[in-house]
């Protein structure tokens, strides 16, 4: 005799905490395979170089980074945020047919702008203060995958929040 056990739905700040910790996870992994992969063969990384130049440095992989999790991982958590209220798999649920409109976008724009100025000010500090340093290739994947990490837990929380409150 099979017993038919449902699925109960998750709360919302169990829900919130485990998306923020499992995008902090996968930012690890992209962020540090990523940069330690386009770095590895180099001797050093600097930590600004002049706008424009291609090579990598600290200063632009922090722009870089403000700008492309604000938007994509503002936008991937929105709709897998979504996906799961209308499934019912999070309380309150959410009906199938609700529009949110230009929240998303709105919200890509406000991490975007509470990543990209601080890392604007970073690589204008560099520039002034220490234009000559220079980090090892596994010393700038620890950094970078740190900042990444830490950017994608307060990103999540913040955009698993504000889909909850649709």
């Amino acid at each position: 005799m099979a017993t038919n056990i449902a699925a109960v739905p998750t709360t919302m700040d169990a829900f919130i905490e485990k998306q923020a910790r499992a995008d902090a996870v996968v930012n690890i992994v992209l962020a540090g395979g990523i940069n330690y992969w386009l770095t590895r063969d180099l001797p050093f990384i600097p930590a600004v170089l002049p706008f424009g130049d291609p090579a990598p440095n600290l200063g632009g992989t922090l722009i870089a980074i403000a700008v492309l999790m604000s938007v994509l991982l503002s936008l991937i958590v929105w709709a897998i945020t979504v996906s799961q209220r209308k499934a019912g798999k999070i309380v309150p649920g959410l009906l199938a047919d609700t529009r949110s409109g230009f929240t998303p976008l709105v919200l890509a724009l406000k991490h975007l702008m509470f990543t990209l100025v601080p890392a604007i000010l970073i690589v204008m500090i560099l520039q002034g203060a220490a234009p000559e340093l220079r980090f090892s290739p596994m010393v700038f994947t620890a950094i970078v995958t740190v900042i990444a990490a830490v950017l994608a837990y307060f990103m999540s929380k913040s955009t698993t929040r504000a889909t909850l409150q649709l």
